[in-house]
């Protein structure tokens, strides 16, 4: 009898494994296109992109309209900021909120995107920050990517 159970089990998990199996790997690909790179700005309009690691503030990090990218036109789902030596998919520190504003004067609206500075993966030697940012542009799924130079203090 528990023969039979087992068998049972086994045949059942592996039906439901094989069947859904295409809708979660279509899934996954339509959340995650291929990246279109972005120009991001860290602490506009601060060019240092000075980040201090025991501060307990918000970080903010910007994704710029420019010739190729309208930031207004992407409404974001979420967010991630990254070491750039280890981005690799949604890690890092999540983004808290965002906003449309024109952080740079050229009478565009950018997105702004902000981040504990307490979450972040950095370290004294990190030199770029990598930003992801999964939503939607004019409506179609977009994934975005953007590296920034910073200097960080432990």
């Amino acid at each position: 009898m528990n023969k039979l159970i087992a068998k049972t089990l086994i045949t059942v998990l592996a039906w439901q494994g094989f069947l859904l199996a295409s809708p979660v790997a279509v899934h996954a690909q339509e959340q995650c296109p291929a990246p279109v790179t972005v120009e991001i700005d860290v602490k506009p309009p601060d060019g240092a992109n000075k980040i201090n690691l025991s501060s307990r503030g918000l970080l903010p990090v910007a994704v710029l309209t420019t010739e190729t990218f309208d930031a207004s036109l992407f409404t974001p789902e979420m967010a991630h900021l990254s070491d750039a030596r280890t981005a690799m998919g949604c890690s890092g520190a999540q983004a808290v909120r965002w906003t449309y504003t024109d952080v740079n004067g050229d009478d565009r609206l950018d997105l702004l995107f902000f981040f504990r500075v307490q979450e972040l993966n950095l370290t004294s030697s990190t030199m770029a920050v990598t930003l992801m940012a999964h939503g939607a542009y004019d409506s179609l799924p977009t994934h975005v990517e953007g590296t920034d130079t910073v200097i960080v203090k432990s």
